[in-house]
């Protein structure tokens, strides 16, 4: 009976502590960081201040949280989207795709997750970095492999899957940033062919 008991109270507190994020999700997309108090989000949430300390040490704890989240969505948007297809050059369209797609859903989490909170800690530019790497990973496989096929002139593939990858961060940063350009799936679009194209796609 008691391990029953203890399994309600750990799906309560896990289903409490989603509720805490959801609530900061959206108060975080209304406000920046730096502007949100915990104040606020226990409000959204429903909860007492002292609540939400059961639940995150501090705000910094909790965006951590939400950009674990985050990012694990995307690294498995990624994956869904790749698999949908099997030549190589759909596959690196598929990666990028799939992060532009999940930006313009969250535009204003995205604007948070690679604008704002970066310059909080070093913690949250190395989650930058990690996923980073992953989509240098996923491309550098799919330009060796078109390398194989001889699809891809033999050319240094991590360098070029490093450019492949900060070009679309530069345009999403400037998106985020600037507000230009206006249309970031035009853009895609428009920077995707001139990516294939230097990569010797015709």
């Amino acid at each position: 009976m008691a391990y029953r008991q203890t399994n309600k109270v750990k799906e309560k507190l896990e289903r409490k502590r989603g509720e805490i994020i959801k609530a900061a999700r959206e108060v975080f997309a209304e406000n920046s960081y730096q502007e949100t108090s915990i104040k606020s989000i226990a409000q959204k949430a429903k909860i007492a201040t002292g609540t939400f300390y059961l639940y995150f040490s501090n705000k910094e704890a909790l965006i951590n949280m939400i950009v674990d989240e985050m990012f694990q969505e995307l690294l498995e948007c990624i994956k869904r989207e790749r698999e949908k297809v099997t030549d190589r050059f759909e596959k690196l369209q598929a990666s990028m795709e799939a992060c532009i797609k999940l930006f313009i859903k969250e535009k204003s989490m995205a604007k948070i997750l690679l604008i704002q909170v970066p310059g909080v800690n070093n913690a949250f530019n190395a989650k930058l970095t990690e996923i980073e790497n992953e989509l240098i990973k996923l491309t550098k496989e799919d330009l060796d492999e078109l390398n194989e096929e001889g699809r891809f002139p033999g050319e240094d593939s991590l360098v070029s899957a490093m450019a492949f990858v900060g070009s679309f961060r530069q345009v999403i940063t400037s998106w985020l940033r600037e507000g230009q350009p206006k249309d970031l799936e035009k853009a895609f679009d428009t920077l995707m062919k001139y990516n294939l194209r230097g990569l010797g796609k015709l």
